[in-house]
């Protein structure tokens, strides 16, 4: 038969008579979104997701059953179709209810495939976990051992008992490679023209540099230190971090093919004006490094030493005596990591002083914790007044400090309480209040600056105002934990290929996520038919024996350990986020609604199959009551094709 002639959307398109308006698009390469639509199935469905604009007849039809014919002029794109799409998503999404990702993989700034990686756990297949974290988190040693874990306070397991011990279950897949004495490392692109110098060597640059490299791009960080690492390797102790597992999750970047420059200052032996004439783009990751000054009268005496600095030296090899009594000041991780090294290092009373409550204290809570079991004093509500030099001490004078009026954060600033003031007596005090910018970096770079010295950037693609100019991290941020500087660079390197490439420095739009809400808000039927199971404690070195030296504290996860707290998952991310149509029509169409059903019924389990539905997910697409009328005429249709044909995931093995 001869083929017929149409125009869809200016393009000349032939179809065979009999054809939908669907499928004459598809063959010619044009995309109608469908929600419905099963081409296994004779029957449609009645999603009206698919409609199109008929022009002349002012005409709008479903395309996946409305058949061609000659001379049509259709239009599957315009204002008034797409408010039509968007009026009926939110219909279907209104009665639509599920977690499109775990709350642990959306509250992980580097978006960790977590649920996937425990299941490999759980699977034995530990090199399958490892290679999903590494698409994400390239440093997973580290960060298995240094991450405060902010998937964990939002793990959907705390609404019966506690969270899944999801880091403890990252390190235990990089310890487990390490074990094996192999390195899995990530496919790499074709090699591209392009090259990309990166300052810095610490969790953001060498996130940067890895995925940079994946993509096929000739990478060189510069690092003015001896070793790469940065704060990671200079500024965490070795009884929290080994050195040799930073050596070995920075062996993997130099096998892929990355290039190291050590001693190599920025501002100094290079600057941007002399990279650009060898490099593409450059990428600013030099952390914050400098140390926030007391304020305070007798800062600079003998026998006060900043947390950065005091950790640098002993992680330099230096050897420190800091005395029988050290007060350390600052309630974040550098203060609690130098407290601990001190008692390390011969000191037999280390105080802490705080100004807010231990509540409020930014240090991880484990580190906190661990602090105080080994002997550590921590005082509250407290600051440092003044310092001055007695014959063997320094003599602290100190205040006692309560909650004021709330700051620019909400927070209430502490304020002194009036004829509070005591003494301290110390042989040294480590200030650890905060760490700032060194602004050099920006003078190099010939970039501005923010509070802090931060660097001024697009915050969505962390590119200057000098375009081949990027910058991300700490030293955009302000000093912030290591999984957001991994975020930031992974971001970095995104931006920077895309700007290398010639393409659009754009940020893409968010896709849709549905949720069932926070833990405290879960409907109590979600854990019906879930068992009770305590987390399994991580091994630890017990306190009296660990403070004699720099061992690592932590033991880590058996394998037997591992899998059984791998199955305390609930498993709660959509088995069909990854080929979802109707997560990718709410990314197209509604990336920001937000529906506030959150009911939940259970999961419904089929007589005479292996099948589960979860209701709340159905969008009543009909593809299942379909398949089963096809089957019921004598077509063939198995189980497992009705589970892949399901439009939202609602459908899966029980």
């Amino acid at each position: 038969m001869k083929p017929l002639s149409m125009i869809i959307n200016g393009k000349a398109v032939e179809a065979e008579p009999g054809m939908s308006i669907l499928d004459a698009a598809r063959s010619a390469d044009i995309f109608i979104p469908t929600l419905c639509f099963e081409k296994s199935l004779e029957i449609t469905g009645a999603c009206w997701i698919c409609i199109v604009e008929i022009k002349g007849k002012n005409r709008f039809v479903p395309a996946c059953s409305t058949k061609v014919s000659d001379g049509m002029v259709i239009e599957t794109e315009n204002d008034e179709l797409n408010a039509m799409r968007r009026q009926n998503l939110e219909r279907i999404i209104s009665r639509h209810c599920g977690d499109c990702l775990g709350p642990c993989e959306r509250s992980c700034p580097a978006g960790c495939n977590i649920p996937d990686f425990i299941d490999a756990i759980v699977r034995n297949d530990d090199r399958e976990a490892l290679r999903i974290i590494k698409e994400t988190i390239p440093l997973p040693g580290i960060l298995g051992r240094i991450c405060p874990a902010p998937c964990e306070d939002e793990c959907r397991r705390r609404g019966v008992e506690n969270a899944v011990s999801i880091c403890a279950l990252k390190r235990y897949a990089a310890d487990s490679e390490m074990q094996r004495q192999e390195r899995l490392l990530p496919e790499i692109a074709a090699e591209t023209t392009k090259k990309i110098a990166v300052i810095g060597s610490g969790p953001a640059g060498l996130t940067a540099a890895y995925f940079l490299r994946c993509k096929g791009h000739d990478v060189t960080i510069f690092e003015k230190d001896s070793k790469a690492g940065g704060m990671m390797r200079y500024g965490i102790p070795s009884f929290r971090l080994p050195e040799q597992v930073i050596d070995h999750d920075i062996a993997a970047l130099a096998d892929m093919g990355v290039n190291f420059r050590f001693g190599t200052a920025f501002g100094k032996e290079i600057t941007a004006e002399n990279l650009k004439s060898a490099f593409d783009a450059l990428f600013l990751a030099v952390g914050a490094q400098k140390s926030a000054a007391m304020g305070v009268d007798g800062e600079n005496l003998t026998g006060v030493i900043s947390g950065i600095d005091f950790l640098r030296k002993t992680a330099s090899g230096m050897t420190l005596r800091p005395g029988e009594k050290v007060v350390v000041t600052g309630g974040g991780n550098t203060a609690i990591d130098a407290a601990r090294t001190a008692l390390r290092l011969g000191a037999s009373n280390v105080t802490i002083l705080y100004r807010r409550s231990k509540e409020d204290m930014p240090a991880n809570r484990h580190e906190i914790e661990e602090a105080l079991d080994e002997g550590i004093l921590l005082v509250e509500h407290a600051a440092p007044l003044a310092i001055k030099k007695e014959t063997d001490n320094l003599a602290i004078t100190a205040v006692r400090m309560k909650p004021g009026e709330p700051d620019g954060s909400g927070r209430r600033r502490p304020v002194p309480v009036e004829g509070s003031e005591f003494t301290l007596q110390a042989g040294t005090l480590i200030s650890a209040i905060g760490q700032e910018v060194d602004p050099a970096a920006a003078c190099s770079a010939g970039l501005g600056t923010a509070a802090g010295g931060r660097l001024q950037v697009n915050p969505q693609t962390l590119q200057s105002e000098i375009p081949w100019v990027f910058a991300g991290g700490d030293c955009v941020t302000g000093a912030d934990i290591a999984i957001r500087a991994i975020e930031q660079g992974k971001k970095a390197a995104h931006f920077i290929d895309l700007f290398v490439s010639g393409k659009s420095v754009t940020a893409p739009a968010a896709d849709f996520n549905s949720s069932y809400g926070s833990t405290k808000d879960i409907p109590e039927t979600f854990y019906k038919e879930v068992t009770l199971s305590a987390r399994v404690p991580v091994p630890e070195h017990p306190a009296s024996e660990r403070v004699k030296s720099f061992i690592e504290v932590s033991a880590g996860y058996t394998e037997q350990l591992a899998r059984e707290e791998a199955l305390r998952c609930l498993k709660c991310r959509c088995t069909a986020v990854g080929e979802c149509r109707l997560r990718d029509l709410a990314s197209r169409y509604l990336p920001s609604f937000a529906p506030e059903h959150q009911e939940h019924e259970g999961f419904y389990k089929a007589v005479n199959s292996d099948i589960c539905m979860e209701r709340e997910k159905c969008v009543d697409c009909g593809i299942c009551v379909r398949s089963i009328e096809q089957l019921d005429a004598g077509k063939t249709f198995d189980f497992q094709s009705l589970i892949e044909c399901c439009p939202t995931g609602a459908l899966a093995k029980a």
